[in-house]
């Protein structure tokens, strides 16, 4: 099945970190079925994490990917290299990465087909401003970066897009389920109309995710799973949210 979980660390973790999560997940996760469950650790410790939840089936991916898949591009990580390690995955166009780093939709289509071309799923990331939200431009914001960063990957056979609103993303703060549930219903009408060589998955919410709003985000009908950053960190909150998803979708 699609992954429908996924872990975003961010710039957090060490060898000692990635022991003591999988002992917190492991006692806590009730279910059988890892393979809707996904971690994007700091690159550096993918192939260390690996070996920590073992043949368990819980996906390895990457934060992030580069545009091009070799060349004089120093401190960067292709799609080859991840896949070499053995990554099924990678987030491509983060709002941080679209802030700290400026990216655009056209980079982030770029990433998308390295992606696509090494068989790693790309997890797109789209998300609006406080300011765009407040202005009742949500849905416009959302379909520009979606047909931009795939008009030039418009035969991606794999696709998950994550709706993370950027001022939801740490700050507690998150949109009513059912106004998530609108935007998801959106998302995938403009994936499946304006590209039907797209092989949609599944669309996920981020921003603010954790064990106590889990039940009523899941609970809607549109919203697929979750991209977790925080709440991600606790190997326990990781796995009661698994839990959750476990009972309602899997």
């Amino acid at each position: 099945m699609s992954l429908c979980l996924i872990a975003n660390w961010k710039l957090n973790g060490s060898r000692e970190f990635n022991h003591q999560w999988a002992l917190e997940f492991f006692r806590n996760f009730i279910g059988q079925n890892f393979s809707y469950l996904g971690i994007a650790p700091a690159s550096l410790y993918i192939d260390h994490l690996k070996g920590v939840i073992a043949d368990h089936g819980i996906k390895i991916g990457a934060q992030n990917i580069d545009l091009e898949e070799t060349g004089a591009r120093t401190g960067e990580i292709s799609a080859s290299m991840i896949k070499d390690l053995g990554c099924v995955f990678s987030i491509i166009g983060h709002s941080e990465r679209r802030m700290l780093f400026h990216e655009t939709n056209q980079m982030i289509c770029q990433k998308l087909i390295q992606a696509n071309n090494n068989s790693i799923i790309p997890i797109l990331c789209v998300g609006e401003s406080l300011e765009e939200n407040q202005s009742n431009i949500t849905f416009n914001v959302l379909e520009k970066q979606i047909i931009e960063a795939l008009q030039d990957a418009n035969e991606l056979s794999s696709l998950i897009i994550a709706y993370e609103p950027v001022w939801s993303i740490g700050s507690g703060k998150t949109p009513k389920p059912e106004e998530i549930n609108s935007v998801h219903e959106m998302i995938k009408d403009v994936v499946q109309s304006r590209f039907p060589k797209i092989g949609l998955e599944s669309v996920l919410y981020g921003g603010s995710v954790n064990y106590n709003n889990a039940s009523s985000l899941f609970e809607q009908t549109n919203i697929d799973g979750a991209l977790i950053g925080g709440a991600s960190l606790d190997g326990k909150e990781f796995a009661l949210i698994a839990n959750v998803l476990n009972e309602l979708k899997v």
